[in-house]
């Protein structure tokens, strides 16, 4: 599995989406850490917003332009990359969608849990300490999905590690994909040249 995922294939995007606690950011390290070192980026909208601009998440806000601008360089490099956050629909689905043009595959998966249990996975996690559920409750929404693609929907049936599996199933396949379709348009080219 490893070998195929680190093939040189071509650039693909991976989006992940869905309110604070849902295991967004952790399933965005673990996916990196499998597609390999030097091969995978991730944004996370919480790190563009909250620590490099430290700006809020409002309509029109600086993050949405610097989040596409790091994840185009990215892509145009070859790279798998995984942009991470709670990314509402109403404020980023331009961008994502002017976002997913610039990769070869693209991959959109959505957590739609209840308020519930979000709050039972964040007391699981460091910034349980740095925020409690009040505060989570004023960022929570309902499902939000994006108007342009049919996302892949986590409900509370998925854990994180089988989370983390479809997405690196859905890159295998992708690549191994990309990876017949080149062999195919190889053959095609030097079909003419055969006895």
């Amino acid at each position: 599995m490893m070998a195929d995922m680190t093939e040189e294939t071509g650039a693909q995007l991976v989006v992940l989406r869905g309110n604070s606690g849902s295991g967004k950011s952790a399933a965005a390290r673990q996916v990196q850490e499998r597609v390999g070192k030097g091969r995978c980026a991730v944004v996370g909208q919480d790190v563009v917003r909250r620590t490099i601009l430290r700006e809020p998440d409002a309509p029109g806000a600086f993050n949405v332009t610097l989040i596409e601008t790091i994840a185009t360089a990215c892509l145009e490099r070859g790279l798998t990359v995984v942009v991470e956050g709670i990314l509402h629909a109403d404020r980023y689905a331009a961008m994502l969608e002017r976002l997913r043009h610039h990769a070869t595959q693209s991959h959109f998966y959505a957590w739609d849990l209840s308020f519930a249990e979000t709050g039972r996975r964040h007391q699981m996690r460091p910034q349980a300490t740095e925020f409690g559920l009040d505060s989570m409750r004023s960022w929570f929404h309902c499902w939000n999905p994006l108007p342009f693609v049919d996302e892949t929907r986590f409900d509370e049936t998925w854990t994180l590690a089988s989370a983390v599996g479809r997405i690196c199933s859905d890159l295998c396949l992708a690549r191994t994909v990309q990876t017949q379709r080149s062999t195919n348009a190889g053959s095609d080219q030097y079909s003419g040249f055969l006895p």
